[in-house]
Formats: structure tokens, sequence, C-alpha cells
């Protein structure tokens, strides 16, 4: 086997079966398998998702496991080489994981390849990311970067600064769509992706994780999904998915920066999330 999407189900049985649908009609070149677990749904009776997929392997867990918890479970049951996390709320614009699977096929330091993801009007979303550094941050409180030539500064910020229309090497990517060779997996402490977090930064830490282990996070624009992203949560949700966020990252950070520096940065980095809430604003 050499591919295996791993999708988490929680509660959004339309979504992901428009999702699996997509591999099928997109999907192409690849022996690949559907890994689906069920992080314990309420919505309906997990089995008729292989009603309607017989092809599919279906992990049904009896607890939320979150999605750390529920992506490590899913590759216990992977038979594939290499490992897509795919989102629920996704369709395949074109044959995204083949492209990808061919592009760390043919560059062995490469330990994840990502693709631009797509909104369902058509806008792109900006998930190649630069670690949130002290410099990121005063570069982006301060406008200094606008003295840079646009080049410099898409290479040095990427995020909403970088038109994601280009290949680029960055620090981090959405947990959206990111596929790895499985057997670095090995190399990690746990064997298994780390589950820090319940949900939300985990791909910050994974990404973290495999550069220490010195392979690089690579953003394919030529691989295309359309991502809705929260399209159906309200704006109390939006806050407090938000919030979780903003708490997780700056626990990330005290690894980044295991001294003295994670108290600079949590001064900066707090007191810009929280005062744009207060505003009614999002730094994302």
């Amino acid at each position: 086997m050499q591919l295996s999407v791993i999708i988490i189900n929680y509660n959004t049985f339309s979504l992901t079966s428009k999702c699996i649908a997509s591999i099928h009609e997109k999907l192409t070149g690849v022996e690949y398998e559907i890994v689906l677990v069920d992080n314990a749904s309420a919505e309906c009776d997990p089995h008729l998702f292989t009603q309607q997929f017989p092809d599919i392997k279906l992990i049904i867990s009896k607890i939320n496991t979150g999605f750390a918890g529920g992506n490590n479970l899913g590759i216990l049951h992977a038979s594939g080489d290499y490992i897509l996390l795919l989102n629920s709320d996704t369709e395949l614009i074109n044959n995204a994981p083949k492209i990808c699977l061919d592009h760390l096929r043919a560059n062995k330091d490469t330990g994840i390849a990502t693709c631009q993801l797509i909104y369902p009007d058509g806008t792109i979303q900006f998930n190649c990311r630069r670690f949130r550094t002290i410099s990121w941050e005063l570069l982006e409180i301060f406008p200094l970067y606008k003295l840079l030539p646009k080049a410099k500064k898409e290479a040095l910020m990427l995020h909403r600064y970088f038109d994601h229309q280009r290949f680029a090497n960055c620090d981090w990517v959405w947990g959206t769509f990111m596929l790895f060779p499985k057997t670095i997996l090995q190399q990690l402490p746990q064997k298994k992706l780390p589950e820090d977090f319940f949900m939300y930064c985990e791909d910050v830490l994974w990404c973290w994780e495999f550069k220490r282990l010195g392979y690089q996070v690579h953003f394919l624009p030529q691989a295309k999904l359309m991502h809705i992203h929260k399209g159906s949560a309200n704006k109390d949700k939006l806050k407090k998915i938000r919030l979780i966020s903003i708490k997780n990252h700056g626990k990330f950070m005290k690894k980044f920066y295991p001294d003295f520096r994670w108290y600079i940065f949590a001064m900066i980095y707090y007191t810009k999330q929280y005062s744009a809430l207060l505003l009614g604003n999002f730094y994302k």
C-alpha cells in the first residue's frame, strides 16, 4: 500500500461523505486506502459510512480523543508507506495527494508536503507559515516589513504576506492536508505524533518535531484542495476557538524558547492577541 488517507469524523457526516467521494473521483495513479476514524460522534450511526463507501476502513472510537489522538488511532490501522492527514471539511480539486507524494519521493530531505487551500468562493487560505518568533511578531506589530523588497518580505514573513502561488520551504503548515512518510514517526520520541494539544496548534508542534529531525516542510501550490474551514461556526464559537488557539500557541512557544526569551515573546504575543480580540479583530 502506497498511501493511507486518514480522516477524522466528528459529527460531520455530510462533509465527510463529500470528502471521501472527492478522493474516489480525483485520486488516481496511487494505490491507496481511506482510514476513517469516527471520534465518538453523536450525529448518526458511523456504520452509515461503510454502507455508502464499503471500501474504507472504519475505526470507531468510544471517546473523543481530539485531532491528534484521532489521527494517531487512524495511523495505527494504516497500511500505507505514506500518511495523508486530511480534514473532513475538504474536497480534492485535483490529484493533490499524488502531486505531493511524487514530490516527497523525489526529495528525501522533505518530511511534510502540503497543498494550496482554497475557500469555496475561490479565496486562497494562508496555510504556509513561519514560526511566531519574537522578530516575526515585532515585524507584524511595527510594519517595518513594508520597507523590505516584496520577494524578501514574502520569504521572511509568509502567512498573509505571501501570495501562496509559488513553492515555499516553510516552517509549518496546517494539519488540514499534511502528507509525510510513515517511517518518520519511528524517529519521534513517542513513535507517534505528539498529543500535547487536544485540538489547535498540534500541526505547529508536529512540523517543529519533524524539522528538529532535519526534515523540511514544503508548500506546493500546484496541488489544490477546497477547504470550508470553520464555515459553519458562529461568532461566539470562533472566539472560543481563537482563545484555545492563542493559549496553545503560547504553550508551544515554551518549547521553541525554553529560556528567558519565552517571557519576552509571551509579553508581545499575548498583548497583541488579546488586544485584537477586545477590538473584535483576529490575528490568524
